[in-house]
C-alpha cells in the first residue's frame, strides 16, 4: 500500500510542477539552420554562425562606405528663400536705409519670393544669391537715383531649417546660414552632446532615409563628421546611451544589459563582459543571438557552437548591433536537475501533510 501511495505521491508532484518540465526559454525544437515559425507566428530565420559565412553575414565595409560617400556634398552658395530678411544700406541715401540688424525693421522675403522696396516696389528674391541681389538692385535704383550705390546683406536666415534632436543639451530647430554647417557644428549649436549620449550613434534622417552615423566607423573609411555638410530640412537625432544596449540571457556568470561601447561590440566582448559561460550548467554548442529588424519586420536568430574553444575567434568577430538578445542555453541534465530539484521538496511536503493525516 505504502508504494502506491509514494506512486500517487510522486505523480502529483510531478503534475503540479509540471510547468518546471517547460520552464524558462525553450531552444529544443529550433532548427539547426532555416526558417521556422513560432507557435505565435513568429518568422524566425536560424543562422549558423561559421567561418565561411562570417563576413556575408556582416556589414560590408565597401557598402558601408559607398552609402556614406553620396551624403559628402560640396559647399555651396546660399540661395535665398522665403522668411529670409534684408537690410538695404544706401551710401548717400540714409533715408532710404534699413540699417538695424532687427529682423523687424528688414524687409522678409514674403511666402510669393518677394519683397517691397521703396521706389521700385515688389522685387523677386527667392533662389538668389545675396551677390545677384546686390547686382541686380543697383541696376533698378540706377533708373530712380543718380548714385544707386548699396549693399544688401542678410540680417535673418529663416528659410533653410534643420532640427538636432535627442541626447543634446539644448535641441530644437535651427537654420543653415550662408557659412556651411557641418554635422559637428550643428551639434555645438544645440549646446553640444549630453553627458549621458554615446556620440558615436549619431542619426541624420535626410529625405525620409536614416543613417547610422558612427563616428569612428566613418574615420577608418576616411570620412570624417567635420565634411558631412547639414542641408535643409535635416534631421540630426543623437541617440541616448541607455537606448543602445545588448541584453545577455541564460547561463552566462552575469545576465546583464551592456551598453554598446563607441568602437563597437563583438560576442567575445559581451561574454567576457558577463564572466563568460557557466561551465557547471552552460550548454557551449547552443549560444544564440536573437536580433529584430522593426522596420522589415524580420527576425533572425544567429547560433553559434563554442565546443571548441578555437572557435571563439568567431565571437570575437561578430559584431553585435543594439537591442540584440544573447542567450546561453543550459545543459539537458541541467534541465531536469532543476526539475527534480523541485519535484523532491513539493512531494516530502505531500509526504508531511500525510503523516499529519494519520496522527
Amino acid at each position: 500500500m505504502k508504494h502506491y501511495q509514494l506512486f500517487f505521491i510522486l505523480a502529483i508532484s510531478i503534475g503540479t510542477v509540471g510547468c518546471a518540465v517547460t520552464s524558462g526559454l525553450q531552444t529544443y525544437d529550433i532548427p539547426s539552420e532555416g526558417k521556422y515559425t513560432t507557435d505565435l507566428g513568429t518568422q524566425v530565420n536560424v543562422i549558423k554562425i561559421t567561418q565561411q559565412n562570417l563576413f556575408s553575414i556582416q556589414p560590408i565595409s565597401n557598402d558601408y562606405q559607398k552609402t556614406y560617400y553620396q551624403l559628402l556634398k560640396s559647399p555651396q552658395s546660399y540661395y535665398l528663400n522665403s522668411g529670409d530678411v534684408l537690410s538695404i544700406q544706401f551710401w548717400a541715401y540714409p533715408e532710404l536705409s534699413t540699417v538695424s540688424n532687427d529682423p523687424k525693421s528688414g524687409y522678409r522675403i514674403d511666402h510669393n519670393g518677394y519683397i517691397n522696396l521703396p521706389l521700385i516696389g515688389n522685387y523677386k528674391s527667392t533662389d538668389k544669391t545675396i551677390a545677384q541681389i546686390n547686382n541686380e538692385l543697383r541696376k533698378k535704383f540706377s533708373s530712380f537715383l543718380k548714385n544707386p550705390d548699396l549693399i544688401a546683406r542678410i540680417i535673418a536666415y529663416e528659410s533653410q531649417p534643420f532640427s538636432v534632436q535627442g541626447g543634446v543639451k539644448n535641441g530644437g530647430q535651427f537654420f543653415l546660414t550662408d557659412r556651411p554647417t557641418s554635422i559637428y557644428t550643428a551639434l555645438s549649436l544645440a549646446g553640444g552632446v549630453s553627458e549621458t549620449t554615446n556620440n558615436a550613434f549619431i542619426q541624420l534622417v535626410r529625405d525620409g532615409i536614416t543613417y547610422d552615423l558612427n563616428a569612428i566607423e566613418l574615420e577608418k573609411i576616411g570620412l570624417s563628421l567635420h565634411k558631412l555638410l547639414v542641408q535643409p530640412n535635416d534631421t540630426i537625432y543623437v541617440v541616448p546611451r541607455e537606448n543602445q544596449k545588448i541584453y545577455i540571457m541564460g547561463e552566462a556568470f552575469r545576465n546583464q544589459a551592456i551598453t554598446v561601447r563607441d568602437q563597437g561590440l563583438t560576442l567575445g566582448d559581451a561574454l567576457g563582459e558577463s564572466l563568460g559561460l557557466n561551465p557547471l550548467s552552460a550548454s557551449a554548442s547552443r549560444v544564440y543571438i536573437l536580433r529584430t529588424n522593426k522596420k522589415e519586420h524580420r527576425t533572425e536568430l544567429y547560433h553559434l557552437n563554442l565546443l571548441n574553444f578555437g572557435d571563439y575567434s568567431l565571437a570575437n568577430q561578430f559584431q553585435l548591433h543594439s537591442n540584440d538578445v544573447i542567450y546561453v542555453d543550459a545543459t539537458g541534465l541541467v534541465r531536469w536537475q532543476r526539475i527534480i530539484n523541485q519535484i523532491v521538496p513539493f512531494s516530502n511536503a505531500i509526504t508531511s501533510f500525510d503523516r499529519l493525516g494519520q496522527l
